[in-house]
């Protein structure tokens, strides 16, 4: 839940508000800021099962 709440507000809502201030902004560029969150769940979502299965491993 923690790393849906990363993705939303610390990643897609500040790169949305970036990409809309260049000049010329486009809905592609804008949209980009989807994917780019989605990318930033999966990697804390991976960073945390490591950190899990080394604390079991080492048990």
């Amino acid at each position: 839940m923690l790393q849906g709440i990363i993705g939303a507000f610390g990643v897609r809502v500040p790169v949305s508000y970036f990409m809309s201030l260049h000049p010329n902004p486009s809905l592609f560029e804008i949209g980009l800021a989807t994917p780019m969150s989605s990318i930033v769940q999966l990697v804390l979502c991976l960073g945390f099962m490591v950190i899990l299965k080394r604390r079991e491993s080492s048990k």
